[in-house]
């Protein structure tokens, strides 16, 4: 009788244990991958909403100065004279080079040019540092008053690797009013 309850405990423990071994078995390598992937998407997904929520927050307080400064300000360079046009352009992007934090290699007029009824002055820049360095100087250039266009952008690496600085040349176009002070004087009377 001890033999038959010693046999039947031993068949009991061996089923308990086979069952418990096969739901540890099931559990590690089965549900713990599955659950360990959906926790990984699910920190990829907060990651990415975090992220939107972030550039949509850029992107209201950009939109927001670009409607004032449309509103306010002649869009058109100051000046009668291409030259002195030209020359006023190259001093203002040498100062937006030195608040972007760029280094300035090179700034020149180009000959000016039409664009249907407004006469272009053009500027060659340029300039060496960091991407977002130059990124910011492209859309400081782009977000002011009176309106600059950057039309030409050419990049090149400096130094080995992703993180190294970059030469860029850039070319600036603005309009000129079309006769001058005439019409400065006619736009300041309406």
């Amino acid at each position: 009788m001890i033999a038959t309850i010693s046999r039947k405990i031993n068949r009991g423990t061996l089923f308990l244990a086979f069952n418990v071994s096969a739901v540890l078995f099931i559990v590690i390598f089965l549900l713990a991958p599955v659950l360990a992937h959906f926790a990984s998407r699910g920190e990829d997904i907060s990651e990415g909403a975090a992220q939107l929520a972030h550039f949509r927050k850029i992107m209201r307080s950009a939109s927001t100065p670009t409607s004032k400064a449309s509103q306010g300000g002649d869009p058109f360079l100051p000046g009668s004279e291409e030259r002195v046009v030209s020359a006023d352009l190259q001093a203002s992007l040498k100062a937006i080079a030195t608040n972007a934090g760029v280094n300035l290699l090179g700034i020149r007029g180009l000959p000016a040019g039409r664009s249907q009824q407004l006469r272009m002055v053009a500027v060659n820049v340029e300039l060496e540092g960091s991407l977002p360095a130059v990124r910011d100087m492209i859309v400081a250039i782009e977000n002011q008053t009176p309106f600059l266009f950057v039309t030409a952008v050419s990049f090149r690496s400096v130094s080995d690797g992703e993180d190294g600085p970059i030469r860029a040349e850039l070319k600036v176009q603005g309009a000129m009013r079309e006769g001058g002070s005439s019409l400065a004087a006619e736009a300041g009377s309406k």
